[in-house]
C-alpha cells in the first residue's frame, strides 16, 4: 500500500487524457504553454500532470515501474500548479506529484542531487547553500532612533540569502518610516523547499519551530510568497505581515513618501510568478505600488493566471540548474528592455543568479533604486 497515493484515488481515476496540462494552448484566455518543464526541459509527456497522474495509477495498482525513471521525472517540475488551473475537471496532479515524491523518499529511491538539496534546508536553514551563521548579514545596526516600535522582519529564504539586497532594502524602508528592525538569531527556513521535494511532515517541523520563535507582542513582516504559503497551512496565533501589504498601507497612511527621482524611467514590466497566480491580491498590489510612483505598467503576453514557472520553485535551480536557466530566459523573451518588478523574491533571486545582468526587482529593491525616501 502506498498511503499517499490512496488519500489521491480521485484523481487518480478520474483523468479524462485531455492533455489539457500537456499542451493546450486559449488564445482568448491568454493560456500558450502550460508547463516549464515541457518547454524548456523535456517534451515528453512523463513529465506533464498528466504523466504523474498515470505513473501514480499504475504503481498503485501494483505495476513494477523503474523508480529511477519515475523519480527523474517527478523531481523536475516546479510544482507551480499551473496544470490544476488548466484542469476543466478539477483534478490535482501537482498534488499527484508531491505524493508520488514523498513515496519515492520512503523507497530511498530519490536522485542524489534532490538528497543534497533537502540536506542543505535542514543543515543550513537555506536551500541556497548559505551558512546558517551567516542568515542574517543582511541586517545592519540601526541609525535612527524608532518612533513607531519595534518590527521582526523574517525576510525568507530567498531574501535573506539567495538575494539579501531585498531584505536590506526592505529594512531599510521599515527604519525609514520610524521602526527598530528585528531579526530572530539563527533565522531559519519556514519549510516551503521541503514542502516542494515532498517532505511534508520536515515541512511542517519548520515551520512550526519557527513560528515559536517569533510568536510574542512584535508584528511579524514577511517577504517571501512562498514563506505565506507555509505559515497558512500551520495553525498559529501569529498572523505575518506581507511586506508588500505594510508598505502600501504606510504609503496610503502618507507615514512614508517616496518621490521617483530626476532622469529615472517611469515604465516597469510586471514579472507575476505562479505563486500569485491564484492571489489576484497580489498582482493588485503590485500595480497599485507602480501607479503610487506614477509608473507606466507593461505586462507579458497572456493571463497573471496563466504564467508559467521561471524555474524557481520546486527545487529546480538545484535539481535541474540548466533546464531552470531555460525556464528564467523563457520568461524573459520577448520582453521590453525595462526594469522587471516582482513580488515574488524568490524568482527575483533565480532571475539574478542566472543572468546577472536582468535588472529583475522585488519591491523594496526597486524603490530604491529609482526613489528618494522620506517619513
Amino acid at each position: 500500500m502506498r498511503p499517499r497515493l490512496t488519500e489521491l484515488g480521485k484523481d487518480l481515476y478520474h483523468c479524462a487524457d485531455c492533455s489539457y496540462c500537456v499542451d493546450a494552448v486559449w488564445e482568448e484566455a491568454g493560456l500558450a504553454h502550460v508547463c516549464a518543464t515541457l518547454q524548456s526541459h523535456s517534451p515528453l509527456a512523463s513529465y506533464s500532470g498528466r504523466g504523474y497522474i498515470a505513473a501514480a495509477r499504475a504503481w498503485h495498482e501494483g505495476a513494477p515501474l523503474d523508480t529511477s525513471t519515475l523519480a527523474d521525472r517527478v523531481f523536475t517540475c516546479s510544482t507551480c500548479g499551473h496544470c490544476e488551473t488548466v484542469c476543466p475537471i478539477g483534478l490535482r496532479p501537482t498534488q499527484v506529484g508531491l505524493a508520488l515524491r514523498a513515496e519515492l523518499w520512503a523507497e530511498e529511491a530519490v536522485p542524489a542531487a534532490t538528497r543534497a538539496l533537502a540536506d542543505s534546508v535542514l543543515r543550513d536553514g537555506n536551500p541556497w547553500g548559505v551558512p546558517r551563521e551567516a542568515r542574517n548579514n543582511w541586517l545592519s545596526a540601526a541609525t535612527a532612533p524608532a518612533s513607531r516600535g519595534d518590527l521582526l522582519y523574517l525576510p525568507g529564504c530567498a531574501a535573506a540569502t539567495g538575494h539579501p539586497a531585498e531584505a536590506r532594502a526592505a529594512a531599510t524602508l521599515m527604519r525609514a518610516a520610524g521602526h527598530a528592525v528585528h531579526a530572530l538569531k539563527g533565522d531559519g527556513c519556514c519549510g516551503a523547499p521541503l514542502h516542494e521535494l515532498g517532505r511534508p511532515e520536515d515541512a511542517s517541523r519548520l515551520i512550526a519551530a519557527l513560528a515559536r520563535r517569533a510568536e510574542g507582542a512584535m508584528p511579524i513582516v514577511i517577504s517571501g510568497l512562498e514563506c505565506a504559503a507555509s505559515w497558512a497551512r500551520h495553525d498559529t496565533s501569529s498572523e505575518p505581515v506581507q511586506f508588500l501589504d505594510w508598505l502600501l498601507q504606510y504609503l496610503d497612511e502618507g507615514a512614508l513618501t517616496l518621490m521617483v527621482r530626476e532622469g529615472e524611467g517611469r515604465d516597469v514590466v510586471l514579472h507575476h510568478s505562479c505563486q500569485s497566480r491564484n492571489a489576484a491580491e497580489v498582482n493588485e498590489a503590485l500595480r497599485r505600488l507602480c501607479d503610487h510612483l506614477g509608473f507606466r505598467i507593461h505586462e507579458a503576453a497572456g493571463s497573471p493566471r496563466h504564467v508559467v514557472c521561471c524555474g524557481a520553485a520546486g527545487g529546480m535551480p538545484a535539481i535541474a540548474p540548466t533546464s531552470a536557466q531555460r525556464m528564467a530566459e523563457a520568461r524573459r523573451e520577448g520582453l521590453p528592455d525595462l526594469p522587471l518588478l516582482s513580488a515574488d523574491i524568490r524568482c527575483v533571486a533565480h532571475h539574478r543568479q542566472s543572468a546577472p545582468a536582468a535588472r529583475v526587482f522585488g519591491p523594496a529593491e526597486f524603490i530604491l533604486a529609482h526613489c528618494t525616501v522620506g517619513a
